[in-house]
């Protein structure tokens, strides 16, 4: 797994939950509710951000939180449908994903299984997201999409 170290300032969002299980869910809500409401809101375009809060090898899975984030400007204001929250800055890191809703999980895995405990760094509590740039791509033909798998970390 190649993995990178990245500095990331502290971002604010604008977001949308989903409460269920990870994977195929998520990319539905993320196409059929935050992808619209971002558009309705003038925000196509942006970088956006998942957010998964919970371990699903822990937590229920209909008890899992994914938050569907966008960067939005310092006088953006949400309508009901949103939140505002802002995602802290620091050292993360980074590997580069390509593939499908069902193959993300793995990739999660082999970062906290794998490569995390021989890199003399730890997680620490700032939230695990994905980062989707301007140049992300997903193909509705095969469900294969890019992204950032960013972990907050800090030396051991």
């Amino acid at each position: 797994m190649d993995v990178r170290f990245s500095d990331f300032p502290a971002t604010r969002v604008a977001y949308r939950r989903k409460i269920g299980p990870y994977g195929a869910q998520v990319g539905a809500f993320v196409g059929d509710v935050f992808m619209p409401w971002m558009r309705a809101n003038g925000l196509e375009g942006q970088p956006w951000y998942g957010v998964a809060h919970d371990d699903p090898s822990i937590a229920p899975a209909g008890k899992c939180r994914f938050d569907a984030c966008v960067a939005v400007p310092d006088d953006f204001v949400p309508n009901g449908q949103a939140l505002l929250t802002t995602l802290p800055g620091g050292r993360y890191a980074v590997s580069d994903f390509v593939g499908t809703a069902l193959a993300i999980g793995d990739a999660w895995t082999e970062m906290f299984r794998h490569w995390l405990p021989g890199s003399g760094m730890q997680c620490d509590a700032r939230p695990v997201y994905e980062y989707y740039s301007r140049d992300s791509r997903f193909d509705p033909a095969t469900g294969v999409f890019n992204c950032e798998l960013c972990i907050p970390v800090r030396p051991l």
